[in-house]
């Protein structure tokens, strides 16, 4: 009988959640594409009619709100990876963490990029958590994850880092 490795499977997310964020667009996004539909609804309207201009308000709106629901990114960190956007990163490759301030955010995004590292982004969000990766195999040399609970997140990430080492044999 062989005996199964200690090491959890990549692609596989744990079973305790300690942090869970999804980046929404805030209330002016929201506000903006009503107007941006409604005033679309109003053209249609004028020209076909008031039927077709409620048509066409709808499906737009209805375009519009599902678009900014699917790409609003989910950052997640449990008790074996952390999570952002699509991305898995397991704990065990988590090195140095950061949660960055606005200006940090600006530099980090800009002309202090490194255009190797995956950018979980929405420009929305000026604040953000940049986790080095120290997997040897990894192309990406660290995360820049936008997240308005930066300061909540970096601790909790650490945390449960920590928590997912493998215990050394002395």
């Amino acid at each position: 009988m062989s005996q199964q490795p200690t090491v959890p499977t990549e692609g596989v997310d744990g079973t305790r959640v300690v942090f869970r964020e999804r980046v929404h667009a805030p209330v002016w996004i929201w506000l903006l594409a009503l107007m941006l539909t409604a005033s679309l609804g109003v053209a249609y309207g004028f020209r076909l009619g008031t039927a077709s201009g409620v048509v066409a308000f709808l499906v737009s709106q209805g375009l519009v709100s599902w678009w900014l629901l699917a790409t609003a990114p989910l950052v997640v960190v449990d008790d074996r990876v952390l999570r952002a956007g699509r991305a898995r990163l397991p704990l065990r490759f988590v090195g140095r963490i950061a949660p960055l301030d606005t200006a940090q955010t600006r530099d980090a995004r800009g002309r202090l990029a490194d255009p190797a590292a995956y950018l979980c982004l929405r420009s929305w969000v000026s604040r953000s958590v940049l986790v080095e990766v120290e997997d040897p195999d990894d192309p990406h040399p660290y995360w820049l994850v936008s997240t308005r609970r930066g300061r909540d997140l970096a601790p909790l990430l650490a945390a449960a880092r920590d928590a997912a080492q493998p215990a050394s044999a002395d």
